[in-house]
């Protein structure tokens, strides 16, 4: 068995300090199991400075400082496979709560907002923080570093601001609108820059970007995205008739008519009440997917709490939902015209149906139309009475 002298244990440390490792105890470290190998396994006949240059890359794959950067790195993160673990169990718990939350949500059950609420709390305030920390030990540059480190501060802002949407909490919009224009207009730019440069990582880094772009564009298109501006302008429009149908009410002054008039307008008020009544019964029996059995047996506000959001008219206009609007439609210019010839004087009287397109609009804003429309009957009614 060989025996390290002084001069070549002053030779190994220097060589371990050349090589950059600054560290006293890694020195010594390295130098106590460099000095055990040459003993074992040098002999007598081989060179010492040839053995130990064979040696010396069994330590490291690129270069001996990679050593010293990995003890710093266990150093710095002394929790670090703890951390690693935190990982993997806060993103797994993060998209089984979100994905239940959103199934939840589209059966109406109850726990959807609990599990959104979850979800997106593991996701922005546990995963995405601690992913921060553990990019920087993979991420060689600065710039990479301080890129990515953004990317995932716009994340856990976007994040938060889609919770506080869905809760409605205030804040909401500017946190989104933040969120996605720093993601879209500010990071994605960022990210291809710094990295498109490198050759390995050109493909990668044209491919990530042009998804990402793709995905905050589409967020961003969407984030005040609401009701068409047909269905914007009928739900304006009913609420401005049926302001004007109370001041009708309020101002009419009715001259008298004549009994045999006065007896075929109530006539067919009723008729034409009764058939937006049916109307009205088919459209929410339709739209909620409920039987005449169980419409009948709740009121009409319950069953118009059993509507989905935002459902177009044209999605459920059957045959017999078109006839029966065509025979309101038929019956209402009738009445408007027997009121033109026994009320000269009453042009307000009249209502334009025409004005209504059911087609264009949304479930519930055809049932407050078809509301509007049995308010002024209600006033004709009370005219011919």
């Amino acid at each position: 068995m060989v025996k390290v002298s002084d001069e070549q244990v002053d030779f190994i440390l220097h060589e371990i300090e050349a090589h950059g490792v600054t560290i006293e105890d890694l020195q010594w470290n390295l130098l106590d199991h460099m000095c055990c190998i040459i003993e074992n396994e040098m002999s007598e006949k081989d060179d010492f400075n040839e053995f130990f240059k064979r040696l010396l890359p069994r330590f490291f794959n690129d270069n001996l400082h990679e050593i010293q950067e990995e003890t710093e790195l266990l150093l710095t993160f002394k929790h670090f496979y703890a951390m690693k673990k935190t990982v993997n169990i806060s993103g797994l718990l993060a998209a089984v709560l979100t994905l239940m939350g959103s199934v939840l949500k589209v059966f109406h059950l109850p726990g959807a907002n609990i599990c959104f609420v979850l979800g997106i709390a593991f996701f922005s305030l546990i995963f995405l923080p601690l992913m921060i920390a553990l990019k920087f030990r993979d991420e060689g540059t600065k710039t990479d570093k301080l890129v990515l480190s953004f990317g995932f501060l716009v994340g856990i802002v976007t994040s938060l601001g889609f919770l506080f949407k869905m809760m409605h909490w205030p804040g909401a919009n500017k946190m989104m609108l933040t969120g996605l224009v720093s993601f879209t207009f500010v990071y994605v730019p960022i990210y291809f820059f710094t990295r498109v440069r490198r050759p390995e990582l050109k493909f990668n880094t044209t491919v990530n970007s042009v998804l990402m772009m793709a995905c905050g564009g589409l967020l961003f298109a969407m984030y005040n995205l609401g009701y068409s501006t047909k269905v914007e302008e009928s739900s304006q429009q009913a609420y401005r008739l049926m302001n004007e149908e109370v001041q009708k009410m309020d101002q009419s002054r009715i001259t008298s008519v004549n009994e045999k008039d006065t007896k075929a307008l109530q006539n067919q008020v009723s008729q034409l009440n009764v058939t937006i009544a049916d109307l009205k019964a088919e459209i929410i029996m339709n739209s909620a997917g409920i039987t005449k059995q169980e419409y009948q047996s709740i009121s009409e506000d319950e069953a118009y709490m059993n509507l989905p959001k935002e459902e177009a008219m044209s999605r459920i206009l059957s045959p017999a939902i078109q006839q029966k609007w065509d025979e309101i439609c038929r019956l209402f210019e009738q009445i408007n015209g027997k009121l033109v010839t026994s009320y000269p004087d009453q042009k307000d009287l009249t209502f334009n149906i025409s004005s209504i397109d059911l087609r264009s609009n949304t479930t519930k804003i055809a049932l407050q139309n078809l509301t509007l429309i049995q308010l002024h009957l209600r006033l004709l009614k009370l005219i011919a009475n």
